[in-house]
């Protein structure tokens, strides 16, 4: 049962992932949902896990629980197998919803349960579930299988689904429904504010990455021991059902607030990730010991989950429209929440057990099996360590660069579909030197939580530079064949007119022993108003050294014939003659990806390549040393 649930909890996180990316970006771009209605869509879907208990009093809690799981194993498939975005998105919306009606299941524990271990077996489920979700993700260098292309992503999706279906046959055989279970407890509403933390920050591992420098090995390797540590803390509690002292729930709710406003902090988000899974573990068990609670634990369960779409969507919704709170605040809040129960709540309430009582098998497993096999899992991140790619050598173009420009839609193809695979193979066949990413996500939950620029620097074997932009999570990169000296990345001066930052990345290689400047940005993106785009012009003008070799790629959303164009022609930067259309990548009409080099530099070749792997079409130019 144990593994039935943590499958299910961690099949029901992919599929939560992939419908929030499917929303955000195959409704909110690709269709063009306005943001409220988008919003009106998504908490729609999250009232649906008020439904929970009536599947219970209908199925009972055996019957409900496994057919409820073996959907989410089928769901998970079927996305996998689904190349229709509207296809893929409805899977997803009939698996998060099937996986909200899971969770408070995973939860309930029989009312004649005296075992030691019987309060802390469901967390042990919970993190279970988020360890394998965070050692597959890791495991595919944060680019989750759904979202991948390739033999390798859909055996892992098969080998999943097939033991989670053959572990729920197990337990429909041998499992007799004679067992009455208790409501959840009134404090369930903990789950889905912990959940909201796992997802958007403590297994976040692009988002680490991005904070901390750390490769994705090292990010994997450290989240896996934070969870590994979480389980072993919880483990420590197994001697009683008892919630911990009132001190211990304290000390993990100022650790919990503390890690949840590390999110965005460079300095604290090494401290975040491995204390927060194991507050966060501590906080649920002393919040859901308790038993014996009535209806209301089920009406604040739903309620709880309904944290997740204010936590995740809030959190993005602030680069859209305006939010009543700081954006900082909101995993804050969700901390707050989680911690409230355990720091408010009576301890006489919790049932302890007889500690003379000798643990069953099943919780032998639960003592020492789940341990052993979280440990097991460190050996992923091992691998990563010795297998990853090194930068290979630059292909001889002779005394010519091939640079290219490419506003990759967040990893997302002109449908709206996971496009990283196909954007990867396009930079691949034209082998270029240097390639500049614009929309380029480390971490955006609502873009799969995916780190694109490490995995695309991995997949294809190149140095990589970051700028991040709009926060520490989404910006701009470079990626070089060649050795990169110097990185400097430097925020436009009018962000704060803006709700999207914007940025310009400066990035000095070294080709062939001569340091030439590679400058990388993304101007503000609406393309009826210039006045925010002129004064970033005047900013990269004013902000870059043009009498060295420098080449400018980039996204300015503008076109040739407009004014902010010809700021940088009028300062002595060279283009191409011929208007290149680069955008909608589907019917190009308009030239928005430009690029500008110094009197060091003449164009040989100049041309966009025809795709749909993002909704812009890259732009390429063949360079050689000019006067």
């Amino acid at each position: 049962m144990l593994l039935v649930a943590a499958l299910g909890i961690t099949q029901g996180l992919q599929l939560l992932r992939g419908a929030l990316a499917s929303l955000s970006v195959f409704l909110g771009q690709v269709r063009d949902v306005d943001a409220p209605l988008l919003a009106l869509v998504i908490f729609a879907i999250f009232l649906g896990g008020f439904a929970a208990p009536l599947a219970y009093k209908l199925l009972g809690r055996h019957r409900a629980f496994l057919p409820f799981a073996a959907l989410l194993a089928v769901l998970r498939l079927a996305e996998h197998l689904s190349s229709a975005p509207d296809a893929r998105l409805a899977i997803q919306i009939a698996g998060v919803i099937a996986w909200l009606w899971l969770i408070p299941l995973v939860i309930l524990r029989p009312t004649s349960e005296s075992s030691p271990d019987a309060g802390a077996r469901p967390i042990v489920a919970l993190l279970l579930g988020l360890t394998i979700d965070t050692a597959i993700k890791g495991a595919f260098w944060t680019l989750d299988p759904g979202f991948a292309n390739g033999l390798s992503p859909l055996l892992t999706t098969v080998a999943i689904s097939c033991l989670h279906l053959v572990a729920i046959a197990c337990v429909a055989r041998s499992r007799t429904p004679s067992d009455e279970f208790a409501a959840p407890p009134r404090s369930a509403f903990v789950i889905g504010p912990g959940l909201a933390l796992h997802v958007l920050v403590f297994q976040n591992l692009a988002a680490h990455s991005a904070l901390t420098g750390w490769s994705i090995p090292a990010v994997f390797a450290w989240t896996l021991t934070a969870n590994l540590a979480a389980i072993l803390a919880l483990i420590l509690f197994f001697r009683s059902s008892s919630p911990p002292p009132r001190w211990m729930s304290f000390v993990a709710a100022v650790c919990l607030v503390i890690s949840a406003a590390s999110f965005s902090s460079t300095a604290l988000a090494t401290f975040g990730a491995l204390v927060g899974p194991i507050s966060i573990a501590t906080l649920w068990f002393a919040a859901l010991s308790p038993s014996g609670a009535n209806w209301t634990g089920w009406i604040t369960a739903a309620l709880g989950m309904l944290a997740i779409p204010l936590v995740l969507f809030g959190w993005y919704a602030h680069y859209e429209i305006a939010m009543p709170i700081p954006q900082w605040l909101l995993p804050i809040a969700a901390a707050v929440l989680v911690a409230i129960p355990p720091c408010l709540g009576s301890e006489s309430t919790a049932k302890t057990a007889d500690s003379t009582q000798l643990p069953s098998g099943r919780d032998r497993l639960v003592r020492f099996g789940v341990p052993a096999f979280a440990f097991l899992l460190l050996l992923l991140p091992l691998h990563q360590f010795i297998s990853q790619n090194t930068p290979a050598p630059p292909a001889d173009h002779g005394d010519s660069l091939r640079v290219l420009t490419y506003n990759i839609h967040q990893g997302f193809d002109a449908e709206g579909r996971p496009g990283l695979e196909e954007i990867a193979e396009l930079i691949e066949s034209q082998r270029p030197d240097v390639v500049a990413l614009q929309e380029a996500p480390r971490g955006w939950v609502v873009n799969g939580s995916v780190d694109a620029v490490s995995w695309l620097a991995q997949r294809l074997g190149m140095h990589t530079a970051w700028g991040p932009a709009a926060d520490p999570f989404w910006g701009n990169a470079v990626l070089s064949r060649y050795p990169i000296r110097h990185v400097e990345n430097t925020p436009m001066p009018n962000n704060g007119d803006l709700r999207f930052n914007r940025a310009y990345l400066i990035v000095t290689i070294d080709v062939r022993g001569e340091p030439i400047q590679i400058v990388a940005t993304h101007l503000h993106h609406i393309e009826r108003e210039p006045q925010h785009r002129l004064p970033q012009v005047r900013a990269l003008l004013g902000g870059v050294d043009w009498t060295r070799p420098t080449i400018l790629l980039g996204d300015l959303n503008a076109q040739p014939h407009q004014q902010e164009l010809g700021l940088l022609t009028e300062s002595g930067l060279q283009t191409s003659k011929r208007p290149v259309p680069t955008y909608p990548a589907t019917r190009a009409r308009r030239q928005i990806d430009h690029i500008f080099v110094t009197r060091h530099f003449a164009i040989e070749e100049f041309d966009s390549i025809q795709t749909t792997a993002s909704d812009h079409l890259p732009l390429m130019a063949v360079l050689s040393r000019g006067n």
